[in-house]
């Protein structure tokens, strides 16, 4: 039982101290800027938007671009007599609807990394109440009911502390992710640690 508890935990030491480092990597290196020029069409105005601190602005920004889309539409709608679809939309006036799609991504990047954060601390509070829950049963000598609860705790804690990928929008959003995960990468190996030196303190079984 002991051999097999032993396995685990340096799995478990193995796998969190490789995230972490990639954690602390990309939070220093992410975003770095490229000495080749990039060829993507509308590149700075993604840069610009990106750099916006405020959601707020953003989001009033889209809802104006929004509302001045469905002007350039009942526009075409009076003179054509039909709606346009998109791409004649795209045609005609390149610049305001790549600025409405790329202020609609990154709202949408920032709505999804703050939801990731949300559910980071979430689950990853719910492996830790396994983890001492099954520390408990174990401490009482229900070794395997013990690890039936430790094993799915310490899984959750790893699944969540794993390294967040992002699409390159939302960077302060993306650098609040991976500065909670490092914490939590940290927390979740001393959690590991603490069962580590319990385990090889207590008599073979």
């Amino acid at each position: 039982m002991k051999g097999f508890q032993i396995t685990l935990l340096i799995i478990f030491i193995s796998m969190l101290s490789l995230q972490g480092i990639r954690h602390v990597h990309n939070y220093i290196f992410r975003y770095d800027e490229s000495i080749v020029a990039p060829v993507e069409e509308f590149f700075e105005m993604k840069q610009e938007i990106r750099k916006e601190v405020s959601t707020e602005e953003l989001l009033s920004e889209f809802e104006s671009v929004q509302m001045e889309v469905e002007k350039k539409r009942r526009e075409f709608r009076e003179q054509e007599g039909s709606d346009p679809d998109r791409f004649k939309l795209q045609r005609e006036h390149p610049n305001l609807m790549a600025r409405q799609e790329s202020l609609r991504s990154e709202l949408m990047q920032r709505e999804n990394m703050s939801e990731k954060l949300r559910d980071t601390w979430v689950f990853s509070i719910a492996g830790m109440i396994l983890v001492a829950l099954g520390a408990l049963i174990y401490s009482r000598g229900r070794q395997w009911l013990g690890m039936a609860f430790v094993l799915p705790g310490l899984i959750e804690l790893q699944w969540w502390s794993a390294p967040a990928f992002s699409m390159g929008g939302a960077q302060l959003e993306y650098q609040l992710l991976l500065i909670n995960k490092i914490i939590l990468t940290i927390i979740a190996l001393a959690l590991v640690l603490l069962l580590w030196s319990r385990l090889v303190h207590e008599p073979g079984t």
